[in-house]
């Protein structure tokens, strides 16, 4: 049972949080992880259409359709899928922590009141590491680092696109170790279970005679299930991350950051 911490927490703390509410989000949020995998998966069978099966291997066939206009709708189709759907539910995510009432209906709503924000957001935060990166490569991994926390903070605060990247690195700022520490260990546990759930789903999926069909669509269907299942996971680490440090920061938050997370 998940209990939001009313005190700041351990490094360890935070994970068993963000175990702890992965696990009572399950049952409830997967509709909106469910989503943008399936978009995903239908985008892919969409752009793999496009090229006959005897050029599927030939560099240049490819590289035309990656520069067709097709494939950048397609793209860009599946941006906004993604955008809507994880800011639904980290929104879903976030009314179970607090112990509100979860709809679906009115996290998706909340997704889509706050694209063209979150939209902004991931302009800035692409031309801001990509021109980190290129300087020196350390300020684009700090930037990294210090804006995860954007989209999170414009959910629990309905902040602006400019305040949710400010609000991000104001909470990771003092605290940048320890949020990558937390989000690196995060994604080793997740490398983990897509491995091993990867192994279980190749040993399933069994090549035979006249089976390649059949084959494909079952590697398609665990691909959906297990990315289902990792899309869950890190909405529930960024917000652990996010109440933690919270909590640290009590004495400054801004009242509608504060209030949501007292809530």
């Amino acid at each position: 049972m998940y209990t939001q911490p009313s005190t700041p927490r351990t490094v360890g703390g935070v994970l068993d949080d963000a175990i702890n509410l992965y696990r009572e989000c399950l049952p409830r949020s997967w509709p909106l992880a469910l989503a943008p995998e399936v978009a995903l998966a239908l985008t892919n069978i969409h752009l793999e259409s496009r090229l006959p099966p005897s050029s599927r291997q030939d560099p240049a066939a490819i590289l035309s359709m990656l520069r067709s206009s097709d494939f950048v709708i397609s793209m860009l189709f599946y941006f906004v899928v993604l955008l809507v759907f994880n800011l639904a539910l980290t929104d879903h995510m976030h009314s179970v922590a607090t112990g509100r009432p979860a709809s679906a209906g009115r996290s998706l709503g909340v997704g889509l009141r706050l694209l063209p924000r979150a939209a902004g957001a991931s302009l800035v935060i692409a031309l801001a590491t990509a021109l980190g990166t290129l300087l020196l490569i350390v300020p684009g991994i700090y930037l990294a680092g210090a804006l995860m926390l954007t989209f999170v903070a414009m959910i629990v605060g309905d902040l602006g696109a400019l305040q949710s990247i400010g609000e991000s690195y104001r909470l990771i700022r003092g605290h940048w170790w320890r949020a990558a520490t937390i989000y690196t260990v995060a994604t080793m546990i997740a490398l983990a279970f897509y491995l091993i759930l990867g192994l279980l789903a190749g040993l399933a999926a069994t090549q035979g005679p006249g089976a390649s069909a059949l084959v494909i669509g079952l590697r398609r269907l665990a691909s959906v299930v297990i990315g289902t299942l990792m899309t869950l996971w890190f909405p529930a680490v960024l917000l652990s991350i996010y109440y933690d440090l919270a909590l640290r920061r009590a004495d400054s938050l801004p009242r509608a950051a504060g209030d949501a997370v007292a809530g």
